[in-house]
């Protein structure tokens, strides 16, 4: 059920600059026009803190200000008095979404069974946004920018995926689960690896086995024009694993810090430059653009979303 709460307006261009209230949506589509291919999707639902935060905090979305409170209700929409935005507290993060007439691509359901956080880690990057979300796509991404002697071997290896059409996005799932990382070694060999995007820059990837469940969910934000901030937390169903908090998240910030440090390496390089892709490694992040294209058109001609990705088999050596 939806609620209502109290916030200051949200503001413009700084922390003194109140904007007006119905001017919202109209500023915020008037950075988006038409069938734009390139930059952050308006109508959609980003984290904008982590959910176990104490106090009240001020955070940026597409340029704007929003206030948030100190708490916000579990899986219930809120819609601020004041700045016109809408929240929900999902997966241990505060999502927000202004509020209008398009319709925003669902969150994904919560796991169903009780889950712990066992990690959380952030970072703010000065660079393009889909720049950003391609690295939550790319098979090379990994092998090429984390490295770590506990994470993965250095030995390459042919993999192959089948990928899906899931809701708002597509869902990978290796035909070698042992293809995986060999931290996951340490789960069971008879563990399940699903690997999902979703519209607009969200990779879920759930690991199962008997008696175990593993949830890593990596987000992308845009704060502001060529300002992003990625997030990464881990849910499982070990509970004694939260004692390793501090040191799985400080793992957590290594990982963001050398995306960051690539990201950051791209910058001022044209985002609108022509797309090129090569072969089956490339082909996740044509998935990508064809999905996002899909869903401004739908929240432009307000007509369903039909997703534009079909099921194939994918191969590659990373």
């Amino acid at each position: 059920m939806a609620t209502s709460l109290q916030t200051r307006p949200a503001v413009s261009d700084g922390p003194d600059s109140p904007a007006p209230l119905l001017d919202l949506g109209a500023r915020l589509t008037a950075r988006q026009p038409g069938d734009r291919r390139f930059g952050a999707p308006i109508h959609a639902w980003y984290p904008v803190r982590a959910a176990l935060a104490r106090n009240a905090s001020r955070t940026r979305l597409h340029g704007e200000w929003i206030d948030l409170p100190a708490r916000v209700a579990l899986d219930a929409v809120q819609t601020t008095t004041c700045g016109g935005w809408r929240l929900i507290n999902r997966f241990g993060l505060v999502w927000a979404c202004p509020a209008g007439s398009a319709t925003p691509p669902d969150l994904p359901s919560p796991p169903e069974s009780p889950l712990v956080l066992i990690a959380y880690s952030e970072a703010p990057a000065r660079a393009d946004y889909d720049q950003a979300v391609l690295g939550l796509l790319d098979p090379a991404h990994v092998p090429m920018i984390h490295n770590a002697w506990w994470w993965r071997s250095q030995a390459r290896r042919t993999k192959t995926k089948s990928y899906s059409p899931s809701p708002f996005g597509f869902t990978a799932v290796a035909a070698d689960a042992f293809a995986s990382t060999p931290a996951y070694d340490l789960v069971s060999e008879d563990r399940k690896v699903s690997i999902e995007f979703r519209l607009p820059s969200i990779r879920l990837e759930r690991v199962t086995a008997r008696g175990f469940e593993l949830i890593n969910l990596t987000t992308v934000t845009p704060q502001a024009e060529g300002d992003v901030m990625i997030r990464n937390l881990i849910l499982c169903s070990v509970a004694a694993l939260r004692f390793g908090s501090p040191l799985l998240s400080a793992w957590g910030r290594t990982f963001l810090r050398q995306d960051v440090a690539i990201l950051e390496r791209l910058e001022g390089r044209s985002p609108h430059l022509p797309l090129v892709f090569a072969g089956d490694p490339d082909r996740p992040s044509a998935f990508y653009f064809a999905s996002k294209a899909a869903l401004l058109r739908a929240q432009r001609d307000e007509t369903p979303y039909r997703n534009p990705v079909e099921a194939e088999s994918l191969q590659w050596v990373t």
